[in-house]
């Protein structure tokens, strides 16, 4: 369990449930491990007594030798039964002495069959308020596992997504993060309550070999309980291989799933529907047969443990037939016998918990301790008001491989618009996103206002810049909340004047339920070109000074895009915008071009002046005429 120990740190604003929960399986244990054993020690005797065949040999024995010679030489005879019908006797006695003699027998019949049931509630009382609190811990502990996994998340850098597939970060978010919160709730509270009830029940066979020493001999029969260890390591080894491919096929087919409902018109326009199908049926096989193997290997343990301790019963049968023990001697010494064996049972699938829990651990620590890459600086520096000005100084960069950027040195002052243009993969992209942090230099540094980034609080950086990316993104929920995601907690009205700048106001007045209309997922109740225009009004609502327009048009027809330019011309005005573009209808209001190619600036100038002297803009520019 020691992986698992830094999160319990989850159970801190739960501890108290938690030990309430523990206590309760304290209870448990013991009326499980020795309650039970002593209940029938105790109460059998009294409700089935002394058999009648026996009170008549007693009953002659005292009359042919007298009753103190007769006593000695049955309880040399028949020790346990004498000393069994003895305590019966003293019983009865009391009980005639108070309610007389004639209600005894029925009051200790009463009495005896009483404890049965009160021994059951109490059980199962205890039983359930250790379940109950022991989930409710469990389902708070796998609220904060999951608020972490995802707040790490948000954190990480765009290149550690690279690669990754969102289907099965879902799943360490959710599949994995319970498997982790059973290890630490399910586990914690079995390691406690488990072994008190192997406790309890070792310690009734101790004290019943104390009291009777012919029950001596059962405590031989536990020496089998060490053999049980051979099969829990072997199995939970192999279990803990196939569990952790188990989880990494549940990942694949979340992916799956996830991509194929993100592109339901792709699939449907390129008769993608039975190749998906099958890809996605394959994988449930192969999760399947890996899941069977992870059944197998995690249930083969009881069986073998339950043989185990039919071998030691069956021993103790044995052992204790030549010794003259009787049914009412015998049977609490096999109940606590077999109660020694469930415990042993239970830490087996325990066992085989943690085994699973690894593996699902090592997917949930791949996210929770990837490093953040972009951080907050230890001292950072406040920005009073900020103007725009970036400076960029010998900027290189690369995606471990060949540099996206290479000794790149621009000035861009402050409420210029710049637009960004060259052949895909020339790192026009990679070159604004530097700006709002998204990556740091390798080499360099970037300035904002003559700071550099790194001395700026990520959320004082970002609050002064605004994207607007090529498809919109739009969240859950309704048209007036998205646009107020640029500013959170703005007024109505505010977000209303937001909408009429990006002139988004007349068709959300046009819905039924106006600002107040759901978009649906990903915005799938609106068309393109409505997106795009909340996408704008968000921006005009967060009013930063830097501006970067990420191909804003490119996802749009024609007619959209020309009706949107004025509204991202109004956008731009008095800001430092940068406009990434491949149209080059959309860097007609610029007034500098920057041209990228190889990670390079090779050209730097307005629109006239790049189109006389520049080839590869030349060139940018007859392929976009054509």
């Amino acid at each position: 369990m020691k992986r698992f120990f830094p999160y319990f740190a989850y159970l801190k604003e739960a501890r108290s449930t938690f030990l309430a929960g523990l206590a309760a399986g304290a209870v448990y244990a013991a009326a499980s491990g020795f309650g039970m054993p002593l209940l029938v020690k105790v109460v059998f005797p009294v409700i089935f007594g002394p058999k009648p065949e026996v009170e008549q040999v007693i009953a002659y024995v005292h009359q042919a030798a007298g009753e103190e010679e007769g006593n000695r030489v049955l309880n040399k005879a028949f020790e346990s039964e004498m000393q069994s019908r003895d305590k019966v006797m003293e019983t009865r006695a009391w009980v005639a002495e108070h309610v007389g003699e004639e209600h005894s027998q029925q009051v200790m019949l009463i009495g005896a069959t009483i404890l049965i049931p009160l021994a059951a509630l109490i059980r199962g009382l205890a039983g359930f308020l250790n379940t109950y609190w022991i989930t409710a811990t469990g389902l708070h502990i796998l609220k904060r596992i999951q608020h972490s996994v995802f707040d790490k998340l948000q954190k990480l850098p765009l290149g550690f997504f690279s690669g990754k597939k969102s289907g099965d970060l879902i799943s360490r978010v959710s599949s994995d993060a319970t498997m982790l919160q059973g290890v630490i709730t399910i586990v914690g509270n079995d390691l406690v309550k488990q072994p008190l009830t192997l406790i309890f029940s070792v310690g009734f066979l101790i004290y019943q070999s104390i009291t009777e020493p012919d029950a001596l001999f059962v405590l031989g029969c536990l020496l089998t309980i060490p053999l049980s260890v051979i099969p829990i390591r072997v199995l939970g080894k192999k279990l803990m291989r196939r569990a952790g491919n188990m989880q990494k096929e549940a990942g694949s087919n979340t992916a799956i799933l996830a991509e194929t409902l993100a592109a339901t018109r792709e699939v449907r326009a390129f008769n993608l529907e039975a190749l998906l199908s099958n890809r996605y049926f394959e994988g449930v096989n192969r999760w399947t047969k890996l899941h069977l193997k992870v059944i197998k290997y995690r249930y083969s343990i009881p069986p073998i443990i339950e043989m185990l301790a039919a071998g030691a019963v069956a021993a103790a049968l044995a052992i204790g037939s030549t010794r003259g023990m009787t049914l009412t001697e015998f049977v609490p010494l096999v109940i606590a016998l077999y109660m020694c064996y469930e415990p042993v049972k239970k830490l087996g699938d325990i066992h085989n918990r943690i085994k699973q829990g690894e593996a699902s651990l090592d997917r949930l620590e791949e996210i929770l301790h990837a490093d953040d890459g972009v951080t907050d600086p230890e001292h950072p520096v406040a920005l009073p008001r900020v103007k725009g000005e970036l400076r960029f100084e010998n900027v290189e960069f690369s995606y471990d491989r060949a540099p996206a950027l290479n000794s790149i040195d621009v000035h861009i002052p402050a409420g210029q618009v710049v637009a960004l243009v060259g052949p895909s993969g020339a790192g026009k992209t990679t070159f604004a996103s530097m700006i709002p942090r998204f990556y740091d230099p390798v080499e360099g540094r970037i300035t904002l206002d003559g700071v550099d980034l790194k001395d700026l609080r990520l959320r004082d950086l970002r609050d002064h810049i605004t994207l607007v990316p090529q498809e919109a993104v739009l969240f859950t929920g309704t048209i007036g909340e998205n646009i107020e995601l640029g500013r959170t907690g703005a007024s109505r009205s505010e977000v209303e004047q937001a909408a009429k700048l990006a002139n988004a106001h007349p068709f959300i007045e046009g819905f039924p339920d106006g600002y107040e209309t759901p978009v649906g997922e990903r915005g799938a109740q609106l068309s393109g070109g409505q997106k795009q225009r909340i996408s704008i009004a968000r921006a005009f609502l967060k009013n930063a000074p830097v501006l970067i327009l990420d191909e804003a048009t490119a996802a749009l027809d024609a007619d959209s895009e020309a009706q949107i330019q004025k509204e991202l011309a109004d956008l731009a005005r008095g800001r430092t915008t940068l406009i990434i573009a491949h149209r080059f209808s959309t860097i007609r209001i610029a007034d500098r071009i920057l041209v990228f190619e190889n990670g390079r600036i090779v050209g730097d100038g307005d629109f006239e002046s790049l189109r006389a002297t520049n080839p590869l803009f030349q060139s940018l520019l007859q392929n976009q005429q054509h």
